[in-house]
C-alpha cells in the first residue's frame, strides 16, 4: 500500500497494488472543487492511520479491510430502495433495473459510504464491489474465545436471522473482483454532513438543476399520434392544471427499442410545428430514448466501430469512454432536437436486468476502449 496522502483539503488518497485503466474518478469530466473545500473545516484528521488498513490481492481480485467500532453506524451506496442503514449488512454494488432484495441491486449503485464517526469512503472501481459492512468477524485466537453466556433462544426465523449487534471492533471488508489494486479516498468530516460535502465537491460540485425539471411531469402514451399529444396539452392549459413537462414514450421514433433517434414519420409529420405549439403552450419537451442504436437510426454506421461485440435489442452498445463516439452521438441529437427545443432526455433501460427481465450485454463483452461488459 503506498503512504496515505493529501489529495485535496480534507480528502486522503490511498493507492492499493495495480489499479485498473479504467474507474469513475479516472474517467469523469469535472473538475474538483478546490476553492469550497478549502471553505470547509481545515483542522481534520484521517480517521484511520496505515496500520488500521489492511489490503491484500487474491485469486478473485483484491480486499481491503477498514475498522468499523461496535456504535459505529454506516449510510449509503447510491440508490438503495430496500434499506438505508447498510450496518451488518453484505452488498455487491451492481447496476440492475429491478431490484427484487436487499442485495446491493440498483439503478444507480455508488461505491461510497459515510460513517456516524464523521467520515466517507470512496472505492475507485467500475467493478460489481462487494460491501461486507460489519457483519462477519475473521477467526479468533485461542485466547479470543467468547466467554459462554445466557443467549435468548430465537423463536422465529426472523429472530434467529436477524442483524446482530456486536460488542467488539468490527471490519469493513471490500472486495473488488478481477482488479490487482485499487484507489480508495477517505473524506473527512468533522461530522457526517461534511463528509458528504467533501465528496460532493471532489466530485465536482454537481449543478442545480432548473426549477421546471423540479415541477409537474405529463407523459403522453407511447403509441399517441401527434394530433392526440397536442389536445391533451391543450386540455391542460384549459383546466389550468399545471404542468412543466410534457413527454414522449420511445413510441416517438420510427423503431424503439432499439432505438432510431428518428420521429415516426406517420404519427409526427410535422416535428418542428409540433415542437413549436409545445413551447408556444410554455411547455418543455423531453423525449423517452436509451443508447441502444438500431439499424435504421443515421447514427449507426457511425457509431458500429466503437461499440461493443454484443448488440441488445438488436442495437449497437456504444463505448462512450471514447470522446469520439460522445461527439457523434451529443451532436447528433442537438442539432436535430436541442437546437430546434426539446429541451430533455429520459435516458432509459441502460442499467441492464439480468435475472428478472433477462435482457443487457454480457460481462464478458468486450467494447473498443479495452473496457469489459461489467465495467461497462
Amino acid at each position: 500500500m503506498s503512504i496515505i496522502r493529501l489529495a485535496a483539503p480534507g480528502i486522503w488518497k490511498c493507492t492499493f497494488g495495480e489499479t485498473e485503466a479504467f474507474t469513475p474518478v479516472k474517467m469523469r469530466k469535472t473538475s474538483i472543487q478546490l476553492g469550497k473545500l478549502k471553505r470547509l473545516p481545515s483542522e481534520v484528521e484521517t480517521p484511520f492511520n496505515k496500520a488500521q488498513i489492511a489490503f491484500k490481492v487474491l485469486k478473485r481480485g483484491c480486499v481491503i479491510e477498514l475498522p468499523l467500532d461496535p456504535s459505529e453506524k454506516i449510510y449509503g451506496f447510491g440508490l438503495q430502495l430496500k434499506s438505508f442503514d447498510q450496518t451488518g449488512k453484505k452488498k455487491q454494488l451492481r447496476t440492475n433495473a429491478d431490484p427484487v432484495a436487499d442485495t446491493g441491486d440498483t439503478h444507480a449503485p455508488v461505491p461510497f459510504y459515510v460513517s456516524t464517526k464523521g467520515y466517507g469512503i470512496l472505492v475507485d472501481t467500475a467493478r460489481y464491489v462487494t460491501f461486507y459492512c460489519g457483519g462477519n468477524i475473521k477467526l479468533k485466537g485461542e485466547d479470543g474465545k467468547t466467554e459462554k453466556r445466557t443467549k435468548k433462544i430465537a423463536n422465529t426465523t426472523e429472530e434467529l436471522y436477524a442483524i446482530r449487534e456486536f460488542n467488539e471492533k468490527r471490519a469493513v471488508t471490500i472486495e473488488i473482483p478481477v482488479a490487482k489494486g485499487v484507489d480508495m479516498y477517505i473524506f473527512g468530516g468533522p461530522g457526517m454532513k461534511t463528509a458528504v460535502q467533501r465528496y460532493n465537491l471532489f466530485s465536482g460540485g454537481g449543478c442545480i438543476p432548473p426549477i421546471w425539471g423540479l415541477g409537474v411531469w405529463y407523459r403522453g402514451y407511447g403509441r399517441a399520434n401527434q394530433d392526440e399529444v397536442l389536445k391533451i396539452a391543450e386540455d391542460l392549459r384549459k383546466a389550468h392544471m399545471p404542468c412543466d413537462v410534457f413527454g414522449l414514450e420511445p413510441g416517438w421514433q420510427s423503431h424503439s427499442y432499439s432505438c432510431s433517434y428518428s420521429w415516426d414519420e406517420e404519427r409526427f409529420p410535422t416535428p418542428d410545428k409540433t415542437i413549436k405549439k409545445f413551447r408556444d403552450m410554455n411547455f418543455k419537451i423531453n423525449l423517452w430514448e436509451h443508447v441502444f442504436v438500431h439499424s435504421t437510426s443515421p447514427i449507426y454506421d457511425e457509431l458500429k466501430k466503437y461499440s461493443g461485440d454484443y448488440e441488445v435489442w438488436e442495437g449497437l452498445v456504444p463505448d462512450f469512454s471514447i470522446e469520439n463516439a460522445r461527439d457523434i452521438f451529443a451532436e447528433y441529437h442537438k442539432t436535430k432536437f436541442v437546437d430546434k427545443g426539446i429541451t430533455g432526455f429520459k435516458l432509459d433501460e441502460c442499467d441492464s436486468s439480468d435475472y428478472t427481465g433477462g435482457w443487457s450485454f454480457p460481462n464478458c463483452s468486450e467494447f473498443p476502449s479495452g473496457m469489459d461488459g461489467e465495467q461497462m
